[in-house]
């Protein structure tokens, strides 16, 4: 999962998907609020899942949204 999470990020924000995991999405990896979009798009269509917005709101790190997936994956 972490690998797939991580493909999905580092193509959507032009990284390599070598990151740490600590990176934080928008100081690091330079995650606009577009590219956020994306990336909610992509993980629901990837893992069948849908991410509420109010928990999407609280993620900084990639780290936080990795979690968030596999909260969601149960």
């Amino acid at each position: 999962m972490e690998d797939k999470l991580r493909e999905i990020v580092a193509r959507i924000a032009e990284a390599t998907p070598d990151f740490d995991i600590d990176a934080h999405l928008r100081d690091d990896l330079n995650v606009d609020s577009f590219h956020a979009v994306e990336i909610v798009f992509e993980i629901e269509r990837a893992f069948d899942v849908k991410v509420p917005d109010s928990r999407f709101g609280k993620v900084q790190t990639f780290k936080d949204l990795l979690e968030l997936v596999q909260s969601l994956k149960g």
